[in-house]
């Protein structure tokens, strides 16, 4: 059997540098997307996530893994360690950094209140994409609630909707909080973050949609044929909704819903949509 705890170093001072960094990522705000910025690496945490980077054959890109003694006796975290540790020999991998600290520095190291202690940091990808592809896509166009940016990355995963891009002011999509929202869904999508308004409408070839409260816009149910081709799907900030220049240059789309009940949450609302534009796709 597998001797895991011998695989890790001890860490028991709060004054390590790993251990600081790990703290600014988890308090997040301003100091956490520049040390983000700064080192190219990002948090995840909990058995979720960790096994979600596991099952998706993206071992390579945990760097540093980090438990307690206690947590390390829990099997799914043995699990996963273990088969991080086999894949790193069999394939003749750089192992991640591996990381038992004591009980008294694990309350400061996750945001979860409940459950065991195993924190990872993640090489955040770097490719580039070009804009002007035909590929069906979703513009979180100045989304700034980490909550909705993470639910509506896990929903373009599951409804095909492979490439996603973010406006300038939109939550950063490698903060913690996005990516526990975002539940995996990062995985399986292409990313661009802080792109201009004005970059993106001059480069999309795409059918351009865009969700809009006005009830003289197009009925969503109504589109039909409209959503058969590459599309791109735009969701507007919380409040003020969309860009202008994408209500100018975009067809403006609404979701019919009963009268007096206020707007439906964005996220909510980009749900409706893709899988409406899936239901068009695949079953009519």
């Amino acid at each position: 059997m597998l001797d895991i705890a011998s695989y890790f170093r001890y860490v028991e001072s709060p004054q390590n540098e790993h251990i600081k960094k790990l703290r600014v990522h988890i308090e997040g705000g301003s100091r956490a997307a520049k040390l983000r910025k700064e080192t190219g690496h990002a948090l995840i945490e909990g058995i979720h996530l960790m096994d979600a980077w596991v099952k998706a054959h993206q071992i390579p890109k945990i760097t540093s893994i980090l438990t307690n003694t206690q947590s390390l006796e829990n099997p799914e975290i043995a699990a996963l360690i273990e088969a991080c540790i086999l894949d790193c020999e069999a394939n003749d991998l750089v192992f991640p950094e591996m990381i038992l600290v004591n009980e008294a520095l694990s309350s400061s190291l996750t945001s979860l209140v409940n459950g065991p202690l195993i924190v990872c940091t993640i090489l955040i990808p770097t490719q580039e994409y070009d804009l002007g592809e035909a590929v069906d896509t979703l513009v979180l166009d100045g989304i700034q609630d980490s909550g909705n940016v993470g639910t509506m990355l896990r929903t373009a995963a599951a409804s095909g909707f492979n490439r996603v891009i973010c406006t300038v002011g939109t939550a950063s999509i490698w903060s913690l909080k996005v990516l526990r929202a975002g539940m995996g869904g990062h995985l399986y999508l292409e990313i661009l973050e802080s792109v201009s308004v004005e970059h993106l409408l001059e480069r999309s070839s795409n059918s351009l949609l865009v969700t809009h409260l006005n009830t003289q816009a197009l009925d969503l149910f109504q589109l039909g044929d409209r959503l058969r081709g590459k599309v791109t799907w735009v969701m507007g900030n919380e409040g003020r909704g969309a860009h202008p220049l994408f209500i100018e240059m975009a067809t403006s789309v609404h979701i019919p819903q009963e009268m007096g009940i206020e707007s439906l949450n964005v996220s909510s609302a980009c749900s409706v949509c893709l899988f409406e534009t899936v239901r068009i796709r695949k079953y009519t």
